[in-house]
């Protein structure tokens, strides 16, 4: 086998020459851009003649109307003349408008300026320019006469008028027929181009079925007698692939198992990791919250009895004044530094439990613009410590979402023991959100509170449902494995 027919060699193929492919690739290209030129070129050519011959027809229309008008102008002419007692206004605006007509277009065949809907191509030969010249003395007599009718400066010369109108009548015929044979001889011509764009594109498909196409299917044949002969060599790579195809399933099977535990190890230690955060951020929560309630607190407390001893009836007006705006900002701060002590974390829930702490946290958070209900089938039971923070932090999480971004009027928080598991509801009537796209705006805090609402659920191997639409409200239900704690 020489290089020239070098099919196969091994494992590697070739299957048509790389010198043979470009000669043919140049040929075909060639080939091809002739036919589409010829196709490109004869479509347009068409299509100019057609719009030309579009406006020949519109042409001929109006050149054979003008004899119409003409013929109607003489017999209003007449009939105002000889009959003046049956004219009426009617008859005088179609006779004006008549003439106009008339007048426009007879001007526009002359001059190669007709303009109507659109511009018409007018384009008179030598012919027709001389009969134009022809008629014009005819045409003027007859515009004449029609404009003094009109005017009532003058009574119309009737036989004038029938010889003038005879006479135009007569070149406007000879007009007509000049405008549709040279209509007719574009047509012919149109279709001597048309046979001859076919000749030619039939010509360039037979020589490029028999300097492209033959040479190619031939040296296919020969392609695929080569490739025939090479079957056994290429069942024998198959097998052989296919061996290699299996280790790789199996090697594959074994790197997704590695990929999977090593996913599943960093779950796991995502869940401790972020298990010791929530439990150092409640410790942390509790001892700002101590210091608060028994540093700040006490000492605002003590500043609160210092400043009552101050009080005295001897003062002036301002500093009285000056002395009670003190005090309520005193008060006003000792309210809100246990206000922020109760929201770090709470005592009645260490005391009371969770049912105590969350009717607290509801009150606190109810509003004249917006009723909390909240439902605890049994408030006495005590819960796991964890547990009751969990759940505590959820419920303030999405309470706070509630007032600031549902708008809603009405919300519920519902926790109910059932069997083994503790089910705990928030739904409100706000306007919903689109989860889609929260992830991918700006507001970051919502998305967060809910994936910590997420991320505390599934701490405790339970399971988070978040149901919302726009306009519909929102229904968050979580579902937590319990074990009942005997206070």
């Amino acid at each position: 086998m020489t290089q020239d027919d070098e099919i196969i060699d091994g494992v590697s193929m070739n299957s048509i020459d790389e010198a043979v492919s470009k000669r043919l690739t140049i040929q075909y290209i060639i080939a091809l851009s002739l036919v589409a030129i010829l196709t490109l070129a004869g479509h347009g050519l068409i299509q100019f003649i057609l719009s030309n011959n579009t406006d020949s027809s519109r042409i001929i229309n109006l050149a054979g109307r003008q004899r119409m008008l003409s013929q109607r102008l003489t017999k209003l002419a007449i009939l105002h003349q000889t009959s003046p007692d049956h004219w009426n206004t009617n008859l005088d605006s179609e006779f004006e408008e008549s003439l106009s007509d008339w007048e426009t277009v007879h001007k526009g065949l002359k001059d190669n300026e007709l303009v109507e809907e659109k511009r018409y191509q007018v384009k008179n030969n030598a012919t027709i320019d001389s009969l134009f010249i022809a008629i014009t003395p005819s045409y003027e007599t007859m515009i004449s006469i029609f404009k003094g009718q009109i005017t009532g400066e003058s009574d119309a010369d009737l036989t004038t008028l029938l010889e003038s109108e005879s006479v135009f009548l007569d070149t406007m015929d000879s007009i007509v027929y000049e405008y549709d044979h040279q209509s007719a001889r574009t047509l012919s011509n149109l279709k001597k181009i048309e046979f001859l764009i076919l000749f030619l594109t039939l010509a360039t498909l037979v020589i490029e079925f028999l300097f492209i196409f033959q040479p190619l299917s031939n040296y296919v044949k020969k392609v695929i007698n080569e490739l025939i002969d090479s079957r056994e060599k290429l069942e024998d790579t198959y097998s052989q692939l296919s061996v290699s195809n299996r280790m790789l399933k199996t090697i594959q099977e074994d790197l997704d198992k590695a990929i999977k535990e090593r996913y599943e190890l960093k779950r796991a230690e995502d869940k401790v990791r972020s298990a010791s955060l929530l439990e150092g951020q409640e410790e942390e929560r509790k001892r700002i919250s101590r210091e608060i309630h028994d540093g700040l607190g006490q000492m605002l407390t003590g500043v609160k009895l210092g400043l009552s001893r101050l009080k005295s009836a001897d003062v002036s007006e301002k500093y009285q004044k000056a002395y009670e705006q003190t005090r309520e900002l005193l008060n006003e701060t000792i309210d809100t530094s246990r206000a922020v002590s109760f929201t770090l974390m709470p005592t009645v829930l260490n005391d009371y439990g969770i049912s105590s702490a969350l009717k607290i946290l509801v009150s606190h958070n109810t509003s004249p613009d917006i009723e909390i209900e909240l439902d605890i089938d049994e408030p006495e039971k005590r819960y796991d410590q964890k547990l009751e923070i969990a759940i505590y932090r959820i419920v303030q999480e999405a309470l706070n979402n509630i007032m600031k971004h549902a708008q809603a009027s009405i919300a519920k928080v519902s926790l109910n023991l059932n069997n083994d598991a503790l089910e705990l509801s928030i739904t409100d009537n706000g306007v919903g959100f689109d989860t889609n796209e929260l992830k991918q705006s700006r507001m970051s805090l919502i998305h967060n509170g809910i994936e910590n609402m997420k991320t505390r659920t599934e701490l405790l191997n339970g399971s988070f449902k978040l149901t919302t639409i726009k306009g519909g409200g929102t229904d968050i239900f979580i579902k937590l494995p319990v074990k009942p704690v005997n206070e």
